[in-house]
């Protein structure tokens, strides 16, 4: 499991055109002068890297203004992708790409001149390894994807979505000001962002979610027991359960109302801004709240009926 707090430092360099010992080939890539960069950043640079390791090593990725995709594949090797966007050529020239699997971990990265980029500058990466299993990003200002992955996904970005498809294993997404999606995750997920809408679709274990300003769908798989947090404002909410949820959940809006979709009754609502559903016996207790928004819940056919509506 990857925590925040205990990144491994820089340890290793890549210039370009140059073959470290542990780490891998730059290759050397076509220099772009273009004018659609802000702040003058109109020097760009790809340059791709080739690391390798074996099937199921950790990837973490740490870069800034740029996004990162990391998509599982079935080469031998890692193959690393970097876009450098820079505001002069020479500060492009002396800003390197970093990667290397010392310690078991495939960890790529930026290093800048005078340690930091400039208003403007960045790096998007696009990284292709045989079968990560643990997945560590952190960026801003650009979006992170991830497809065909495994074990703990930690994602970070700002005003950048998150995006993550077909993973085995629990997913723990932030972001601010951009939507969401995760599809077809086994494990526990966890999205929290603002202004920006939330979808998981597919999920086999535990999922919470917040936004605002925007709405959250949660359908969660036929064999999750859940359970849910899910909080919204002025956004509609739309829960699907599969049959092995079980526990209490407490569902509520204010300017809005609470719809139980069939075959569960909306008889004994209160006011109808409010419904606690009790399904099964035991189960940890689960909560859906929004305002200025519907609360949208639907039970599978075949999922157990609710032995309690109150």
């Amino acid at each position: 499991m990857f925590h925040r707090a205990t990144l491994r430092p820089v340890v290793r360099f890549l210039t370009l055109g140059v073959l470290c010992a542990g780490a891998g080939l730059i290759l050397p890539g076509c220099i772009i002068v273009a004018g659609d960069f802000s702040d003058n950043a109109q020097y760009s640079e790809t340059r791709t890297v080739r690391v390798p390791v074996g099937p199921g090593t950790p990837v973490e990725v740490r870069s800034r203004n740029g996004g990162v995709e990391v998509h599982a594949s079935s080469v031998s090797e890692a193959v690393v992708v970097a876009t450098l966007r820079a505001r002069s050529q020479q500060r492009l020239d002396e800003t390197k790409v970093l990667a290397d699997a010392a310690g078991g971990t495939l960890s790529v990265r930026v290093e800048w001149p005078d340690g930091r980029p400039q208003s403007g500058e960045g790096c998007t990466f696009k990284i292709e390894a045989p079968a990560p299993n643990g997945v560590h990003v952190e960026t801003s200002n650009g979006k992170i994807a991830l497809r065909d992955c495994a074990g703990l996904a930690d994602l970070d970005t700002s005003n950048g979505s998150i995006r993550v498809i077909n993973h085995a294993g629990e997913v723990q997404a932030e972001t601010s000001n951009a939507g969401i999606d995760i599809r077809d995750a086994s494990g526990a997920v966890e999205a929290i962002t603002s202004n920006g809408r939330v979808e998981l679709m597919n999920i086999g274990g535990r999922a919470v979610a917040h936004t605002s300003n925007a709405s959250i769908t949660a359908h969660l798989s036929e064999t999750s027991p859940g359970p849910i947090q899910l909080r919204s404002s002025n956004g509609s909410v739309d829960v699907a359960l599969g049959q092995a949820f079980v526990g209490e959940l407490r569902a509520s809006t204010s300017n809005g109302r609470v719809r139980l979709n069939s075959p569960m009754t909306v008889s004994n609502l209160d006011s109808g801004r409010s419904a606690t559903l009790v399904f099964g016996s035991g189960g940890a207790a689960s909560s859906v709240s929004t305002s200025n928004g519907s609360v949208s819940i639907t039970a599978s056919s075949s999922s157990q009926q609710p032995v309690g509506v109150r």
